[in-house]
């Protein structure tokens, strides 16, 4: 080691030795005079204390000022001068004394309780006292730069790695326990925390723990590195205050030992007399939280423990997010597994429904087989299984062609379709020509069972009567599209003729009749407003105008052709969008 390196370190031990009874000295002061302020209390013996808390603070400062570590001793001539300057000498012991002659002075006066802390204030003064009369009687020459065997010989290495016996006997257990965090923002209860507090000085143990209970935190205390380790292993604690410089083993050791393992997320404060700034950095680059140099100041230390336990409490609460996430991970891939298996169950009954409803429509050869009309219909789904209803029935030489467009799609509206099919063709075997009565029967019936299945779907609905010519119109749907021979075309608005089926109990009142009268080429188109609604990729819809430009154009082809350039056009429109309801077409043609 060089004369410089060993300078600095005995500057230091120096100053360690020094402060640590004045850390004693203006802490216990301290806590006494904010005992009386808090009480509100002037008593005849405050003005002793607070002369013993002044003089504490001032022989800190003489102490910063002749043993200055940002100036170390080169030389055995420098510190010489140091530890024999005649003014240092005179103002430690005048203020060492006096902090003495205070305490002799108020025991036998103070308050009982307060005894015990002015005696480790007399105590720790004594002490400084014997130690300021050593050092100045040092001998320069001789053992001046000798390192006091109290300094522990890690604290100048700079590995801080344990020795292999060490090792041996302090095994890092891995904490499978999980350290929930706060769910609420709320302000820091100190309560709630513990804090460890790890100093081989009993008056710095005494010390610190009053302080820190007093500030509402719960404390316990290491007398060593090797009890604190052990502590931590079986305990649970919020934040460590470590100190640095103990035997055996020192507080970096112990700091490194934390930050490899399982308790790396307790925060730890290193504390110490040192406040050299290469020992601040070591500590940070170490890991450790911050730095308090003794003494301490009560406001600094309440501040940097908020700020500390605050940082840990949002890192718990961030802990505790990513195990809640990790199991809701796990919940949804359970849930997905079981809504896979619940589509592949609900696509079968789609499956059924979609191929009952394809069963139940119109077949060609049926429409073929119609007297006086060309008759020729289209029905695609949005999805697998649609709401729009169509139909063509044949009950004694009449003819009923009924189309309606349930809310939505899917099962539910699918299922509600085939209801109105069979509604239908049940009160068609019946015989039941009035419209009022029709309608009305019809409604009650889908409207009950809505009722049942609990659901809110309704449906339009409008039925046409052909016989001999003549179309009779009853029920609320999209306008019906007549296009005369020769091209002109008639919208008949359907807005007054019925109301939506399902919606309410009772609709008779609301059911009126139109009548038509087809001549020879005459065509008849309904729809659903999925043709109309349909969008292209620039969201603008098909509308009625080019549905009844396409009719126009093709009026004088057959039924089949209409509808079939009807679609073309309408996929045309579309393009590459998806068709978002579904699209159903009658055309009729009078012969």
């Amino acid at each position: 080691m060089t004369t410089d390196s060993q300078s600095q370190l005995s500057l230091s031990h120096l100053r360690h030795e020094l402060r640590t009874p004045i850390n004693a000295i203006i802490g216990y002061s301290e806590m006494i005079v904010e005992e009386f302020e808090d009480l509100g209390s002037d008593p005849p013996y405050l003005q002793e204390l607070e002369e013993i808390r002044d003089c504490g603070a001032e022989l800190l400062v003489s102490i910063n000022n002749f043993l200055n570590p940002a100036i170390p001793p080169t030389s055995e001539l420098e510190w010489e001068q140091i530890v024999t300057n005649p003014e240092l000498k005179i103002q430690l012991q005048k203020l060492t004394n006096l902090v003495i002659n205070n305490c002799q002075q108020l025991i036998p006066t103070i308050e009982t309780e307060l005894v015990p802390d002015v005696e480790k204030i007399n105590l720790a003064a004594n002490k400084l006292l014997e130690e300021i009369n050593n050092l100045l009687k040092t001998s320069p020459g001789k053992n001046s730069l000798t390192i006091s065997p109290k300094i522990p010989p890690q604290v100048v290495e700079e590995d801080y790695f344990f020795e292999p016996e060490t090792i041996s006997e302090i095994d890092i257990i891995i904490d499978s326990g999980v350290l929930l965090a706060q769910e609420d923002e709320q302000p820091l209860d100190p309560s709630k925390y513990t804090i460890l507090i790890v100093d081989d000085n009993a008056t710095n143990r005494d010390l610190l723990s009053r302080q820190v209970k007093t500030q509402g935190y719960k404390a316990a205390v290491a007398r060593d590195g090797r009890q604190a380790i052990q502590k931590i292993k079986t305990g649970a604690y919020d934040l460590i205050l470590l100190d640095i410089i103990m035997p055996e083993i020192n507080g970096y050791q112990v700091l490194k030992w934390i930050r490899a393992g399982a308790w790396r997320h307790i925060p730890t404060i290193m504390i110490s007399a040192l406040d050299e700034i290469d020992s601040v950095v070591k500590c940070i680059e170490m890991g450790a939280a911050d730095y308090l140099a003794k003494p301490f100041n009560p406001t600094l230390l309440k501040a940097r423990l908020g700020a500390c336990l605050e940082q840990k409490r949002l890192r718990d609460q961030e802990s505790s997010y990513l195990d809640k996430l990790a199991l809701a991970n796990e919940e949804i891939k359970t849930l997905n597994g079981c809504l896979k298996a619940e589509n592949m169950r609900l696509s079968t009954e789609l499956e059924v429904t979609q191929r009952l409803q394809m069963m139940l429509l119109p077949k060609e050869q049926e429409l073929s087989q119609i007297e006086g009309l060309e008759i020729a219909g289209f029905m695609e789904p949005a999805d697998e299984v649609g709401g729009d209803y169509y139909d063509v029935l044949q009950h004694h030489g009449r003819i009923t062609i009924g189309i309606g467009d349930v809310t939505g799609h899917g099962l539910e509206s699918g299922v509600l379709m085939l209801m109105v099919q069979t509604a239908v063709r049940t009160l068609m075997e019946n015989n039941e020509t009035d419209p009022k009565k029709f309608f009305e029967v019809l409604n009650r019936t889908i409207y009950k069972n809505v009722q049942r299945m609990d659901s809110d779907k309704n449906l339009s609905l409008c039925l046409v009567n052909y016989h001999e010519g003549v179309l009779n119109l009853s029920g609320q749907h999209e306008e019906m599209l007549v296009i005369r021979a020769g091209g002109t075309v008639e919208r008949v608005d359907t807005i007054d003729l019925g109301f939506p089926i399902g919606l309410e109990e009772t609709i008779e009142d609301f059911v009126f009749q139109a009548q038509i009268n087809l001549h020879q080429g005459d065509v008849v188109i309904l729809y659903t407003d999925g043709i109309t609604e349909a969008e292209n990729n620039l969201g603008i819809h098909y509308g009625l105008e080019n549905l009844c430009a396409i009719v126009q154009q093709n009026w004088q082809e057959s039924a089949q052709d209409i509808r079939q350039a009807v679609i073309e056009n309408l996929r045309s429109h579309i393009g590459v969008e998806k068709v978002y309801d579904d699209i159903t077409l009658v055309v009729l043609k009078q012969k």
